[in-house]
């Protein structure tokens, strides 16, 4: 079956370099009809001039949302992060549940800091916006999930898809979700409309969590006034009963959050005050906000399409000695457009992390240390086998067409 036509949208705020190794990444996408709409407060580099570009300064993540969808061409629109990486065949993936006519959205999983660990996986949430995580069946390519009005399943903000009739037809999101369950709200507006949800695990992206005006590098919060508006705001709008002991409780957990923060050395204690307040605060706020129409007015802007490469996966083996050859080599594969993977082993037990710079992934780890969890701390191994091992855990993520070492190059997998 013919892809269906995609508008990527990529909100952004004083993230310039996070945005363009986004737009790198993503001429690697398998998907091969869509149009990458970007909003955000600083134009992309000079050196993407395939994407539509709507400045917006305004601190509210749900307008600029809308505004994207109303410079969106395609039928289906996607969302993602400026501070997250897709894997290749995410896109592709991850729109593949729409041939059901029923299906209003889809979301996939999401990777942590380290590129392996699971941050984000199927996840369902009550009527005061708390997550609550399920098992889903991650042998099967997607799962559609019938429309509920109580638990719904929940949408991972920077790795989810609408089709666009649905979200229309629910009038966008309400931008009085700043920031924070935005897409929450959206999804259980979607659920009372009638519209199935399918949970899409192979469609992943990583995750890295960069600095904002609401948190460091590290996830401290550096101000919780728009977090606890929302909440107040989402738990007044949908709660059938009192929410006041749900505002008692998310204020409790947000104390409990600072307190282990301090503990960790992460947050001066004389910070936590300023912080408390701010987040009651915004809660004040939140009650007092009432529901604003938002009609999106579809502009007619004309399909953009998004440039990708469709070339070859090429995986490169290197050891602690090769890393001249690996810079070299990696630059001439992604000048030539290829898609490229390094796996580095170090003499070490150091844990494997995933990064996506200069144009390639890097797999970087110990050959005795673990690349996933469920693995023992130290891997009694060899160089070679934990190559191999490793090329196939990068192959269930996307296909490896090519594997080049310092020696000699060899074909297939």
């Amino acid at each position: 079956m013919k892809s269906a036509p995609v508008s990527l949208i990529i909100v952004s705020q004083k993230r310039p370099e996070h945005l363009l190794r986004l737009l790198q990444s993503l001429r690697h996408q398998t998907h091969g009809d869509f149009e990458v709409i970007v909003v955000a407060d600083t134009a992309p580099s000079s050196f993407v001039n395939d994407v539509k570009y709507i400045p917006f300064t305004t601190p509210n993540i749900s307008a600029a949302r809308n505004a994207g969808v109303a410079m969106a061409s395609g039928g289906i629109i996607a969302f993602c992060d400026d501070d997250a990486i897709p894997d290749p065949p995410w896109l592709e993936r991850l729109v593949s549940p729409f041939f059901n006519h029923k299906v209003g959205a889809t979301t996939g999983f999401t990777r942590g800091r380290n590129g392996i660990s699971r941050q984000w996986g199927a996840m369902r949430f009550d009527l005061t916006g708390q997550d609550h995580p399920f098992g889903s069946d991650e042998t099967l390519p997607f799962e559609v999930f019938e429309p509920v009005t109580d638990m719904p399943v929940k949408l991972i903000g920077t790795n989810m898809a609408f089709r666009k009739s649905a979200l229309l037809e629910i009038d966008g999101f309400d931008e009085n979700f700043r920031f924070f369950l935005d897409e929450t709200d959206a999804k259980l507006r979607l659920d009372q409309a009638g519209w199935k949800t399918a949970v899409v695990p192979h469609a992943q992206v990583h995750h890295h969590y960069a600095a904002s005006d609401r948190r460091t590098e590290n996830r401290t919060p550096t101000d919780l006034f728009e977090i606890g508006a929302s909440k107040a705001y989402f738990c007044k709008t949908h709660m059938k009963v009192d929410h006041s002991p749900a505002l008692k409780d998310f204020t409790n957990e947000q104390l409990i959050r600072l307190t282990v923060l301090v503990e960790q050395h992460k947050l001066r204690r004389r910070d936590v005050t300023p912080l408390m307040e701010g987040l009651g605060n915004g809660i004040s706020e939140g009650l007092q906000r009432t529901p604003q129409p938002c009609n999106i007015t579809p502009q007619s802007s004309g399909f953009r399409h998004f440039t990708t490469n469709k070339s070859e996966h090429v995986v490169l083996c290197v050891g602690p000695r090769d890393t001249g050859w690996m810079a070299k080599t990696a630059r001439r594969l992604v000048e030539e457009g290829k898609c490229v993977s390094v796996i580095q082993l170090l003499p070490s037990p150091r844990y494997f992390q995933v990064r996506f710079n200069d144009g390639y992934w890097l797999h970087r780890g110990g050959v005795f240390g673990r690349s996933i969890r469920a693995q023992p701390l130290i891997q009694l191994t060899t160089f070679r086998k934990r190559f191999a091992d490793e090329v196939n855990r990068i192959s269930t993520i996307h296909p490896v067409d090519e594997i080049l070492t310092n020696a000699e190059p060899s074909a297939g997998v």
